[in-house]
């Protein structure tokens, strides 16, 4: 067993023991001991969190983009299988990423005109390390306006890039429409 430690190696618990060690140990009262609080507090530093994007704005027009729409249009083909109303829906989607577009845009131009302020005093103040680190995240900036005018423009081509989540609401609406159909005939 020694060994087995010393090699980092350990023999596999059972679920009951991962979860005491995930969870303190309370005792009938609800109470924890603070030795297993520390234990847990150890436990949560050492977790290894990965993050995806930029964590930036932007970051929502993305997550809008790539939203799976499917259920919804399912969902919607239940209530009312007109082509009509599917379209209207595919509008609103659409409609929806375009205000993203502006809000995003307009977040973005202020949080530019606000670093053009900071910049400027940066550099009166002879603070030229500062001036460079926000003349680098005003770039950054300019770069995603760049990008979210560029996504208008292949949104407006429909690009199948920019259609995922339409597409996949039409896919949703047409397997609702066939699930009533399926319906239909079985009943008959």
């Amino acid at each position: 067993m020694a060994l087995l430690k010393w090699f980092g190696l350990t023999p596999r618990r059972n679920k009951v023991q991962e979860q005491s060690a995930a969870s303190p140990i309370e005792d009938n009262k609800g109470n924890v001991s603070p030795d297993e609080e520390n234990n847990v507090a150890e436990d949560k530093e050492k977790l290894l969190t990965i993050t995806w994007g930029t964590g930036m704005p932007i970051d929502v027009i993305f997550n809008f983009i790539h939203k799976n729409f499917e259920e919804e249009g399912y969902q919607d083909a239940l209530v009312n299988t007109d082509i009509n109303y599917r379209e209207t829906k595919v509008g609103i989607i659409r409609n929806d990423l375009e205000m993203l577009f502006k809000r995003i845009s307009l977040r973005y131009k202020n949080d530019i005109r606000e670093l053009d302020v900071q910049m400027e005093n940066a550099r009166n103040a002879y603070a030229l390390s500062s001036a460079a680190l926000l003349q680098a995240r005003h770039d950054t900036y300019e770069e995603h306006l760049s990008e979210i005018a560029n996504m208008e423009k292949l949104l407006e081509a429909e690009d199948p890039k920019m259609m995922t989540m339409i597409e996949s609401y039409r896919r949703g609406f047409m397997k609702g429409i066939a699930a009533m159909a399926l319906k239909f005939i079985n009943n008959e």
